[in-house]
């Protein structure tokens, strides 16, 4: 697999199809080398290693000189960034007839390597018909913006007054569909709760679904999400964490359920996840509006030039698609705004895997 990624690792030069191929082929790679563990011999560790550096530098380049121009590309075939999405399953909801039913299913925070680890565990599902590949996060990757955006269908620019919550995305779904022309009781919206278990959570998205009138409806699962802000020993726990929920088939059961009921689905995440290693906490004090481990966010943008000469290889983001007082500052890639030499696994910043997230349309086979 390494071998195939160098052959085909993409450049300065490629497209935004080869860096989506390239997200979705590494995410394989990292799901495997996390699944032989200690077993990985030390010539294949370092090569691992070694791709793993390159591609994030390569990605880094690329995306500076060419996220600007993503959001503005068409969403069909299949939409290229998260704010599409919504208007990709409107443009589905319009051809595909007046008695079609639509669900999207967010993965709070799954990265691609993670949806690797879930596919294999979903594989013995026979019936089921998956189409998959991969689009591009907002950036900073935070849950208020990246996620807001699928449910907006709207660049991050148009929710500003809003973006450093997730409270307002239920009424902006609703009005993205009856602004389509659809019926108020005929859209769903359901949310995992912080420590509801996925058995209530998923009686409770049941009920919606088994609505008679209910004809999109949008759900987010927070179980991967809230495994991650609870990370302690690096990726590695990560994926086995990823992979003892998968085995108890929570996923798999809510999408048979849809299914069941008549549903298409697409299912994709608000941003991936990285294992980064401490660089120091900028002492900010209140002026940073948001403290993430991978991204600090400032509404000043001088404050955030001073700081970002303390932490050499930083990135002062450039706003695309942002509020005017919407100032990130991104932590180097592999590396977090937390004590130094810790290791933590989190988002909000631009490594591949947490701007390439999974896009997979399912559907009964016929």
């Amino acid at each position: 697999m390494l071998q195939l990624h160098e052959d085909q690792e993409p450049d300065s030069n490629s497209d935004h199809h080869k860096w989506i191929q390239a997200g979705v082929r590494w995410g394989e790679i990292v799901a495997v080398r996390w699944g032989i563990g200690e077993a990985l011999e030390t010539e294949d560790l370092h090569r691992f290693e070694s791709a793993h550096n390159r591609i994030q530098d390569r990605f880094q380049s690329w995306l500076l000189s060419h996220y600007a121009s993503l959001h503005s590309l068409s969403f069909l075939p299949r939409p290229v960034m998260l704010h599409q999405v919504s208007r990709y399953l409107g443009h589905r909801a319009s051809t595909s007839g007046p008695n079609s039913k639509l669900a999207l299913v967010v993965v709070d925070g799954l990265a691609m390597d993670q949806w690797a680890v879930l596919r294999q565990q979903m594989q013995h599902r026979r019936g089921w018909l998956a189409d998959e590949s991969g689009l591009f996060a907002w950036v900073p990757t935070l849950t208020s913006v990246s996620r807001q955006s699928i449910f907006a269908g709207d660049p991050p620019f148009y929710f500003a007054a809003s973006i450093d919550t997730t409270r307002k995305e239920e009424q902006q779904w609703s009005r993205f569909w009856e602004d389509r022309g659809v019926r108020q009781d005929a859209i769903g919206y359901a949310c995992q709760g912080r420590q509801e278990s996925d058995q209530s959570f998923i009686a409770r998205a049941k009920e919606m679904i088994d609505r008679p009138r209910c004809r999109v409806l949008g759900i987010i699962i927070g179980t991967i999400d809230q495994m991650l802000h609870g990370v302690v020993t690096g990726t590695d726990g990560f994926h086995a964490s990823t992979r003892h929920w998968a085995q108890r088939g929570a996923l798999c059961n809510l999408i048979e359920i849809l299914l069941t009921e008549g549903f298409e689905i697409v299912l994709t995440a608000d941003h991936g996840n990285v294992e980064g290693i401490g660089i120091g906490k900028p002492n900010v004090g209140v002026s940073a509006e948001e403290r993430g481990e991978r991204v600090h966010v400032f509404r000043d943008g001088s404050l955030r030039a001073r700081t970002s000469t303390s932490y050499p290889g930083s990135i002062e983001w450039p706003n695309v698609g942002l509020p005017d007082n919407y100032f990130a500052l991104i932590a180097p890639a592999r590396r977090a705004f937390i004590t130094a030499g810790r290791q933590t696994v989190a988002h909000g910043g631009i490594c591949l895997e947490e701007v390439i997230v999974p896009f997979v349309s399912i559907k009964r086979s016929s």
